[in-house]
């Protein structure tokens, strides 16, 4: 379970960061759990205080004798939990956003029509403060449960 983005230009991690924790925080109405992220040279890894984390390896443009834009692969740190999968989703959606990039659902179950970075962020933000589960489930289905 992966959600790749093609996106126009890299991603600030630092922006990432912060822009992707206070979409969490408030999904979830909790306040006191920080994004933190470490830099490799083709990941980062973002960590969602101690519940889990998510590795974003990337691709740039001209890699691999392939021009065109830069392609980042989200990963659940942890698969088959709740907050890792939803941490996932969030910053694959905050990262769209932020570099003028569109989601990719070919490994990921998303079941919705309007599957941009601004529907799933705008409506989840809306309905918040969610448990995990029923965030999930509204950002993959555009419904809640």
């Amino acid at each position: 379970m992966e959600i790749e983005v093609k996106c126009r230009q890299r991603p600030d991690p630092h922006t990432l960061t912060r822009v992707a924790g206070f979409a969490m925080r408030t999904i979830l109405g909790v306040s006191n759990v920080e994004v933190t992220f470490e830099e490799g040279e083709t990941d980062w890894t973002f960590h969602w205080g101690g519940a889990g984390h998510v590795v974003m390896f990337f691709t740039t443009p001209g890699e691999y004798g392939i021009d065109g834009p830069w392609y980042l692969n989200f990963n659940p740190g942890l698969r088959g939990r709740s907050v890792p999968e939803l941490f996932m989703i969030v910053l694959a959606a905050v990262a769209a956003l932020l570099s003028d990039g569109t989601l990719v659902d070919d490994n990921y179950p998303f079941q919705r029509p309007d599957l941009t970075p601004e529907a799933l962020l705008a409506q989840v933000l809306r309905e918040a403060p969610l448990e995990v589960e029923p965030a999930i489930h509204l950002l993959v289905t555009g419904r809640l449960p």
